[in-house]
C-alpha cells in the first residue's frame, strides 16, 4: 500500500524488485492513486495495479466526510476483501491506513504504529522514526518478513521508444546531445514547499549566463511556474507524466523543490539541487548519491508537513539566491570536469 504523492512511489519501487527477486512466484498487488501505474508502467515487477484516490490522502477538504464516495469506497473494499491477501505491507504508519489493511483482511498486516492503530495490525515493526528514511522504513519491513540484503534503492526506467522520442522532441527545440542542460521544476504539490518564483529565474540567468546552459523550466498541470521571470533564453515544457520523465532522464542538473519530479530524478540517476522548507529531507529527501539538498536547519518549528501559520514561510524563504547558486556551480563544476 502507497496511498499518497509521486514521489511515495518512488520510493517503494525498490522495494517491488527485491519481492520479486526474493519469490519470483509472488503476486504484487500495487494499491494507490492513479499515478502509482504511470510512473511504473516499465516496472515489471507489478502484477496488477489498483488505484483509488483514497479521500484523506488529498491536500483540501480531506475530512468532509458528507462528500466522500462511501459506496465506491465500500465497494473498493469488499473487492479487496475477496482477493484473501496473504500480506499487507505499508510503511506509513498511519493509522487509517493501518484501519484500511484491517478492513482488507489480509492473512498478516506488517507495518508500523507511528500514527496509531497498531492493533489494527498483526504485526508491528519498532523502529525510530526520527532517524529514519522512507526507504529504509520499507526495507526494515521487508528484514521483518525474511527478505534480508536486497536492494531497495528506488529505480525508475524509461523505454528504449521514450528514450529515443525524448531525443528527437529536444532537439525539435534546439537542444542536442551535446548541450549542458539544466532542468528546473518549480513546482511542488504543496504551496509550503515552494520557493519563490523570482528566485529560481535568478539561479536560471546565473546558469545561463555562466555557463551558455540551455535551460528548460518544467510547469506543472495547473501552470505554476510559466510566469518565471527568466531574463534569458529558456524553453518552458508542460508535459504528461511519462513524457516528463523521459525528457528529465536527459538534464545534466535538475534543480527543484521537494516534490514528486525531485524523487524521480533521483531514482533516474539525475544529479540534483533540492530546495527544502517545512519537511524533513531525513525521512523524505531524495535518495541517492548525486543529490544536493538546501535547507536552513535553525527553525524549531521544522517539521511542520505543510502547516506553516507564519508568514512567507521563513524555513524556506530564508533560504536565498546565494545558497544556491553555490551549491549549482559546484555541481555543474563537477560534471563539466568530468564530462
Amino acid at each position: 500500500m502507497e496511498l499518497w504523492g509521486i514521489g511515495d512511489i518512488v520510493l517503494v519501487s525498490g522495494v517491488l524488485g527485491a519481492l520479486k527477486k526474493f519469490n519470483p512466484n509472488i503476486r504484487i498487488v500495487l494499491l494507490g492513486k492513479e499515478h502509482a501505474k504511470t510512473v511504473l508502467s516499465d516496472n515489471l515487477h507489478v502484477d496488477q495495479f489498483i488505484n483509488y484516490d483514497f479521500p484523506w490522502t488529498r491536500l483540501r477538504r480531506k475530512y468532509w466526510l458528507w462528500q466522500w464516495d462511501w459506496i465506491r469506497l465500500f465497494r473498493l473494499i469488499i473487492l479487496l476483501r475477496a482477493k484473501k491477501f496473504d500480506l499487507i505491507i505499508d510503511a506509513r504508519g498511519d493509522i487509517r491506513n493501518n484501519f484500511l489493511s484491517f478492513l482488507i483482511g489480509a492473512k498478516s498486516r506488517v507495518g508500523y504504529d507511528w500514527g496509531g492503530g497498531g492493533y489494527f495490525l498483526t504485526d508491528i515493526v519498532k523502529s525510530d522514526r526520527s532517524k529514519m528514511h522512507r526507504v529504509d522504513a520499507w526495507r526494515k519491513l521487508l528484514e521483518y518478513v525474511g527478505i534480508e540484503r536486497l536492494n531497495v534503492e528506488p529505480i525508475v526506467k524509461i523505454s528504449k521508444k521514450e528514450d529515443a522520442w525524448a531525443d528527437d522532441f529536444l532537439q525539435t527545440r534546439g537542444i542536442d546531445n551535446n548541450s549542458l542542460l539544466v532542468g528546473i521544476h518549480p513546482g511542488a504539490r504543496s504551496k509550503a514547499r515552494r520557493w519563490p518564483l523570482d528566485r529560481f529565474a535568478k539561479v536560471a540567468d546565473f546558469i545561463i549566463s555562466g555557463y551558455g546552459a540551455k535551460v528548460i523550466v518544467f510547469i506543472d498541470p495547473d501552470d505554476f511556474g510559466k510566469d518565471i521571470p527568466i531574463r534569458g533564453p529558456y524553453v518552458l515544457m508542460k508535459l504528461p507524466l511519462r513524457q516528463l520523465i523521459s525528457v528529465l532522464s536527459k538534464v545534466n542538473l535538475f534543480i527543484c523543490n521537494d516534490s514528486g519530479p525531485m524523487h524521480l530524478a533521483a531514482a533516474l540517476g539525475v544529479p540534483l539541487v533540492s530546495v527544502f522548507g517545512p519537511t524533513e529531507p531525513r525521512w523524505f529527501g531524495p535518495y541517492g548519491q548525486n543529490d544536493a539538498v538546501i535547507i536552513n536547519e535553525n527553525f524549531l518549528c521544522r517539521p511542520c508537513f505543510d502547516n506553516c501559520y507564519l508568514k512567507n514561510n521563513p524555513c524556506l524563504y530564508s533560504i536565498d539566491v546565494g545558497q544556491v547558486n553555490k551549491v549549482v556551480k559546484r555541481s555543474l563544476d563537477r560534471f563539466i570536469n568530468h564530462a
